[in-house]
C-alpha cells in the first residue's frame, strides 16, 4: 500500500472512528440523563398521586371524626341513626358522592378499645343498581345508605328552591360530583351551609362550649384497606366503636388521577388490591393493556422503573394496598435525541469528508517529494553518484532533499577515495609480493654451513630485508637490514639497498668502505628523514671466521657450541642517518657446532594484548635452548613463540629472521 493511500486511511480512522465513539457517547450519555429525569419527574408525579389520595382519605376521615362527632350529642354510648342519617349529606359535602356507604358498629364490651373486625355484613357493597341482599339486621348496627341521602338532599334541596324562589341548591350538589375537588369542596360547601345553617350553628357551639371547657380537639383513628375506611369513634375519651366507610373506588381513583400532570403524554393509572387498573381517560386503557400495566406496575412499585418500549412506567404502593403510577412516552424525546446525534454525526463526516477532499492534494505533494527522493535512492544504490534531487520547497522535504543531495556528493567523492585507495591497496600488494620475491626462498648450504631465513610479514609494505648468497671466492654473504618507516617508499629503498649490496659485494672486500659508500651514496639521494640499519657480514666457511659490519642494527646472537651466547654489537650508526662518521669492520671466530641467528626489530618488538613487548632477553632463552637443533626447527620454534606471545594482537611490523650453523 502507497504512502499516500496509508495518510488518507489513516486520517480517516483517526477522524472518522473517535467521532463515531464520540457520538455515541453523547447519545448514549443523553439518553441515560433524560432517562433518568424522566424517572425523577414521572415519579414525582407518582408521588403526587398518592398524596393526594393520602389527602382525600385523610379529608374524608376528617368529616367522618367530626360527622360521628356532632351526632354524638347525647349521652348515650350509640349514636342516633336518624340525627346521623341527617348530617352525613351537610358534613360530608362534595366528599358524599366519593361514598356509597357508612357503616357505625358499637364496641363489644369488656374489650381493651382496639377496633374489632368488621363484620361480615361489613364487605364492599354492590354496584348501586345491583339488587340488594335480605340481610338480618344486627343489634346496635347502624348502616347508612349515602348515595341515597344524598339524592334525597337532592330533592329537598330542589323542593325549597322553588318554595323560597331561591337558587337552585341541587345544580350545587349535582356538579359537585363531576368537577375538581379544590373547586367542588367550595361550592358544596356554600350549598350545605345554605341548607342546614341550623346544624352548622349547633355545631361551632358544640365545638366552642368544648373549646371552653379545656377539651382537646379529637385527632381521627384511621385504617385504610382498599376500598374500606375504618375510624376509630370515641366519646370523652372512651372508645364507642369504629365507623367504616366504603368508597366508590372509581369516582375517588378518577378524581384523583384527574389531577395528574399530562404535559408530556403522561397516562395516570391506579392498580387496585384485585388487579383492576383505573385511568381517568378510558381511550387510553389499551395502551396501558399493551403495556401490560399491571404486572409492569407491581414490578415498577417494588423501586425499580420499568422500560417497556418506548414508555417509561413509574409506580408507587400507598399504604391501603393501592398502585399509582404513570406510563410516560418517551419514544420522541429518544427519535429527537437521537435525529439531533445523527446531525452532528453527519455534520462531522462532512467536515471529515471536506478534509479528505483537501488532504489528498497535501499527500500527494507529500508523497511526490517522497517519490523523488526514493528515484534518487535506488539511483544511489544502482552506483550512479551523481543523482541528485531537485529541492522544491523550504520545509522539512526541502531540508531532507538537501541532505539528499549533500549526502550524494559525500558518497561521489567517498567513492572516488575508495577507488583511489583500492587502487593503492592493489599496489601495495604487489610491492609486498615482489618483496616476498625478492627474498631468499630455500636454505643455502656452502660446506658444513646452513642458513635459512624466514620473514613473517604484517599488513603493511615494510623496509625489512635478509639475504644470503655466495661470492665467486667460496665465501658467502649475509644481509639483514631494516629500513625507516612504511609503505612503498621503504620497500623501494630496501629494494634499491639490497640490489647494491649484491652487486657490490662480489667486488668489494673490505665491509668497513662498503658501508661508508652505501652511507653517502644513501643520504644524498634520499630525504634526511630516511636511514637504514644494516648487519652486513661475510662468512668464510674454510678460515672459520666471520667479518661484519653492524650499521646501527640490533645485536645479533652468536651462540657457541658450549652454551654460550655472544652478541654482535654495533660497529657504527644506521646508513645515511649521520652520514660521513665511517664504519669499523669486526671479526669473530666461527667453530663447528656454532649457531649465528640474525633478526630485526619487528621481532623483538612484538607486543601482545597486553601491550607488552616480546623482548631480547626472551628471544636469548629460546636461542640458548636450541643448541642440538637444525635451522628449520630453531626458526620454527622462535616464530612458534612469537606467534603465542602476541595472541590476538595485531602484528604492525615485519618480523624477519635468518639461522646459521656450522656443522661439525
Amino acid at each position: 500500500m502507497s504512502l499516500r493511500s496509508r495518510l488518507i486511511i489513516a486520517f480517516i480512522v483517526l477522524s472518522v472512528l473517535p467521532l463515531s465513539a464520540v457520538t455515541l457517547f453523547s447519545y448514549l450519555s443523553s439518553v441515560h440523563a433524560f432517562e433518568r429525569a424522566a424517572q425523577r419527574e414521572t415519579a414525582q408525579s407518582a408521588a403526587d398521586i398518592a398524596r393526594r389520595m393520602e389527602l382525600m382519605t385523610a379529608d374524608l376521615g376528617r368529616r367522618m371524626d367530626r360527622l360521628f362527632e356532632v351526632a354524638d350529642t347525647s349521652d348515650s354510648d350509640d349514636p342516633d341513626p336518624e340525627v346521623l342519617r341527617a348530617r352525613v349529606a351537610p358534613l360530608l359535602g362534595e366528599a358524599a358522592d366519593l361514598i356509597d356507604r357508612v357503616e357505625f358498629h358499637p364496641a363489644v364490651k369488656g374489650t381493651d378499645g382496639r377496633m374489632p373486625p368488621p363484620p361480615p355484613s361489613a364487605g364492599p357493597p354492590p354496584p348501586p343498581d345491583a339488587p340488594q341482599p335480605p340481610q338480618a339486621p344486627r343489634r346496635g348496627v347502624i348502616v347508612v345508605d349515602v348515595p341515597k341521602i344524598v339524592e334525597e338532599a337532592r330533592r329537598q334541596a330542589k323542593a325549597k328552591s322553588k318554595a323560597t324562589g331561591g337558587p337552585d341548591l341541587s345544580a350545587l350538589i349535582d356538579g359537585a360530583a363531576s368537577v375538581a375537588v379544590p373547586i367542588t369542596e367550595m361550592a358544596m360547601s356554600a350549598a350545605a351551609d345554605a341548607m342546614h345553617a341550623e346544624a352548622a350553628k349547633e355545631e361551632a357551639a358544640a365545638r366552642a362550649a368544648e373549646a371552653s371547657a379545656g377539651a382537646e380537639a379529637r385527632k381521627p383513628e384511621m385504617d385504610v384497606k382498599g376500598r374500606r375506611m375504618e375510624v376509630m369513634v370515641k366519646k370523652h375519651g372512651r372508645v364507642l366503636g369504629h365507623a367504616n366507610a366504603y368508597m366508590n373506588l372509581d369516582r375517588m381513583l378518577g378524581t384523583v388521577l384527574t389531577f395528574a400532570h399530562r404535559e408530556q403524554g403522561e397516562i395516570p393509572f391506579a392498580i387496585d388490591q384485585q388487579n383492576g387498573v383505573h385511568t381517568p381517560d378510558e381511550k387510553q386503557r389499551p395502551v396501558l393493556n399493551d403495556l401490560g400495566i399491571a404486572k409492569v406496575g407491581a414490578e415498577a412499585a417494588n423501586g425499580s422503573p420499568q422500560r417497556i418500549g418506548d414508555w417509561l412506567v413509574v409506580a408507587r404502593r400507598d399504604p391501603g394496598g393501592l398502585i399509582f403510577g404513570i406510563a410516560r412516552p418517551i419514544g420522541q424525546s429518544l427519535r429527537e435525541i437521537r435525529s439531533l446525534s445523527l446531525r452532528n454525526l453527519s455534520l462531522g463526516l462532512g467536515v471529515i469528508a471536506l478534509a479528505c477532499i483537501g488532504i489528498v492534494p497535501v499527500s500527494h505533494k507529500m508523497t511526490q517529494h517522497v517519490s523523488a527522493l526514493s528515484a534518487g535512492v535506488r539511483q544511489l544504490a544502482g552506483g550512479d553518484f551523481k543523482a541528485r534531487v531537485p529541492v522544491r520547497s523550504s520545509d522539512e522535504f526541502g531540508a531532507l532533499a538537501t541532505a539528499f543531495n549533500r549526502m550524494a556528493e559525500d558518497l561521489e567523492r567517498h567513492q572516488s577515495l575508495v577507488v583511489e585507495q583500492e587502487r593503492l591497496h592493489r599496489e601495495l600488494e604487489l610491492s609486498h609480493q615482489i618483496q616476498i620475491e625478492m627474498l631468499p626462498r630455500a636454505p643455502l648450504r656452502l660446506g658444513p654451513a646452513e642458513i635459512k631465513g624466514v620473514s613473517i610479514p604484517a599488513r603493511e609494505v615494510g623496509g625489512d630485508f635478509f639475504n644470503y648468497f655466495a661470492l665467486p671466492d667460496g665465501r658467502m654473504a649475509l644481509l639483514v637490514g631494516d629500513v625507516s618507516g612504511k609503505g612503498v617508499s621503504a620497500a623501494l629503498l630496501m629494494a634499491n639497498v639490497q640490489a647494491t649490496l649484491r652487486a657490490r659485494l662480489p667486488l668489494e672486500t673490505d665491509l668497513a668502505r662498503l658501508a661508508d659508500g652505501l652511507d653517502r651514496e644513501v643520504d644524498a639521494n634520499t630525504p634526511h628523514s630516511v636511514y637504514v640499519t644494516l648487519f652486513l657480514a661475510i662468512l668464510d666457511v674454510q678460515a672459520r671466521r666471520l667479518q661484519y659490519v653492524n650499521a646501527g642494527h640490533n645485536p645479533q646472537f652468536l651462540l657457541r657450541s658450549d652454551g654460550k651466547i655472544q652478541p654482535l654489537a654495533s660497529t657504527g650508526m644506521p646508513i645515511a642517518l649521520y652520514s660521513g662518521q665511517g664504519y669499523q669492520q669486526a671479526e669473530v671466530p666461527f667453530g663447528p657446532g656454532d649457531l649465528l641467528f640474525f633478526y630485526t626489530d619487528g621481532l623483538v618488538e612484538t607486543e601482545n594484548e597486553k601491550s607488552e613487548m616480546f623482548g631480547a632477553d626472551r628471544l636469548q632463552t629460546i636461542i640458548a635452548s636450541e643448541l642440538e637443533h637444525g635451522v628449520d626447527t630453531v626458526l620454527e620454534h622462535v616464530e612458534e613463540a612469537v606467534r603465542e606471545f602476541r595472541g590476538g594482537a595485531d602484528q604492525f611490523d615485519d618480523a624477519t629472521m635468518m639461522a646459521l650453523r656450522v656443522n661439525a
